[in-house]
Formats: structure tokens, sequence, C-alpha cells
């Protein structure tokens, strides 16, 4: 049988193999991460958050779907799983690229810059969660006039975080 580790139980066997790399390589110095190894690692962390999250809606549309007795709805629940399934293909790509250029890197890197790295991924990819959350209930609003249209996509559409998280999902800056 197998057991789904859920992402914050992936962050905690991600830091211990981190921990145990770290101190099987205490006698060596492990180096400081680069900028594009730091943020490789955050990013890994965000891709898994966003692959539990797609997971999760690809089960809901499955289960909208299953329950819908009007034939167009359901047709259109299949069509959302269809692009979810899509998305989640793509989503899993990126997670094995970033894998890829870091697993042969991870010994000799500080595990705890790494681990820092990673634990600020999964704390920004929550907080985007709940921005994204927020600005889809302020605009999207039925009572949205031009001027709150205005601010809300000032204030959402110009997300420092929403924009470095959004930018895992195409890391043009990793090597090929």
């Amino acid at each position: 049988m197998t057991r789904r580790v859920n992402g914050s139980g992936r962050s905690a066997l991600l830091l211990s193999f981190l921990s145990a790399i770290g101190t099987g390589v205490a006698a060596q110095q492990q180096q400081a991460p680069s900028d594009d190894e730091l943020r490789c690692m955050y990013c890994i962390e965000v891709i898994r958050a966003e692959i539990d999250l797609q997971h999760h809606m690809i089960s809901a549309a499955d289960e909208a779907a299953g329950s819908s007795e009007v034939p167009a709805m359901r047709e259109q629940w299949i069509k959302t799983s269809a692009e979810l399934l899509q998305g989640l293909a793509n989503l899993e790509g990126v997670l094995y690229r970033l894998q890829s250029y870091m697993l042969p890197r991870i010994p000799a890197l500080d595990s705890s810059a790494l681990a820092s790295a990673i634990r600020q991924g999964n704390a920004d990819f929550r907080e985007s969660q709940l921005v994204a959350n927020r600005c889809a209930v302020e605009c999207d609003a039925p009572q949205v006039t031009n001027e709150s249209s205005q601010a809300c996509s000032a204030s959402c559409g110009n997300s420092a975080l929403l924009t470095r998280v959004a930018a895992c999902q195409s890391p043009t800056w990793l090597p090929r």
C-alpha cells in the first residue's frame, strides 16, 4: 500500500535528507549555494505545493462531473478536469527539471541555507494562496466599479509575491 505524503510531510522529509547530507559531509567544507541554487530549492517547494493543489482541484472537478445531472455542466467539468491534468503534467515537468538540476549539487551545499529556501518557498506559496483568494473576492465581485477595478488591478496585479511564486512555473534562469 502506498502512502501519500502531504506537502508539509514532504518538506520535513526533504529537510531531514538535507540534514543527513549535511552531517555526512561534515568533514568536508560545504559551500554557500548560489542564487540560482537557492531559487531552485525555493521553486521546488512552490511547484510541489502547486502540484498538491492541482491534485485537489482535479479531484473536485472529477467529483463535480460525476455528480452533475446536466449534460452540459458535466461536459464543462470534464473539460476543466482535462485542462487541470494538462497543467499538472506541465508542473511535473518543471519539478523534474528543477530536481535534476539540484540533485547532484545538494551534497556540496550548505544544507541550512537550502532548508531556509525550502521554508521560504512553502511560506510564500501559502501566502500567495491567501492573496490570490483575497484578490478573487475583491476583483471578481459583481459590484466592482471601474474605480475599484483599477484599485484591484494595482493591488493584486502587481503583487511581488504572486510574481515571484508564478515565476517558478517557467524557470527561464535554469540552464537546459
